[in-house]
C-alpha cells in the first residue's frame, strides 16, 4: 500500500520498501544542558541523506522520490 502521509511519494530504488527510512533532517527542539524537551517538526530537502532501513540501502531523498 503506497505511503500517504509524510513518505508519500517515496520508495526505496534498490529493494521497493515505502519505510520507514533514516532521513537528516532539520528540526527545532529545545535543548537544556541536560537534555532536550521539545520537539517541533523535522524537515528535509531533496538533497538530504537517507536510508532505507529495510536493506540498507543509502542515497539523497531524491533518490528515494518516486517519478511518476
Amino acid at each position: 500500500m503506497p505511503n500517504t502521509n509524510c513518505l508519500a511519494g517515496m520508495a526505496c530504488p534498490k529493494c521497493g520498501s515505502e519505510g520507514p527510512f533514516s532521513i537528516t533532517c532539520t528540526s527545532t527542539v529545545t535543548v537544556y544542558d541536560d537534555g532536550t524537551d521539545e520537539f517541533f517538526g523535522a524537515e528535509w530537502e531533496p538533497d538530504s541523506p537517507c536510508e532505507c532501513k529495510e536493506c540498507d540501502h543509502a542515497s539523497d531523498v531524491c533518490e528515494f522520490t518516486i517519478n511518476d
